[in-house]
């Protein structure tokens, strides 16, 4: 686990993507952005989670942010659909969206 860079894992499904930050209280989190083509409706996914001291995702906290869940939905719009290789693109949109969350927070390395 690297703080500040993607991490690509192909083991559990087709792309699972996390990125390890801390904020600035030092608290620890990691975006999740995984895509599960068995799931035809939304196949990715997008997670801001909050972590525990061993950098555990804490999948139980109630501060969970599911990044890509629509404000406004447009009727006759399909949203939140992204095609497979399309995740370089949603990396750096989820890293807007949190940046959104963490104003004061800087990404460097963001690809």
């Amino acid at each position: 686990m690297i703080l500040n860079q993607w991490t690509k894992i192909t083991h559990w499904c087709p792309a699972q993507l996390f990125y390890y930050f801390k904020d600035a209280d030092g608290d620890h989190w990691c975006i999740y952005l995984r895509w599960d083509g068995q799931r035809g409706d939304e196949p990715w996914q997008a997670e801001l989670v909050r972590c525990d001291e061993n950098w555990d995702c804490r999948w139980d906290c109630p501060d969970t942010v599911n990044l890509l869940k629509e404000k406004e939905h447009t009727p006759g719009t399909v949203t939140g659909y992204y095609y497979a290789e399309e995740w370089p693109f949603l990396q750096a949109k989820v890293l807007e969206l949190v940046k959104e969350i963490f104003p004061t927070l800087e990404f460097p390395n963001n690809s």
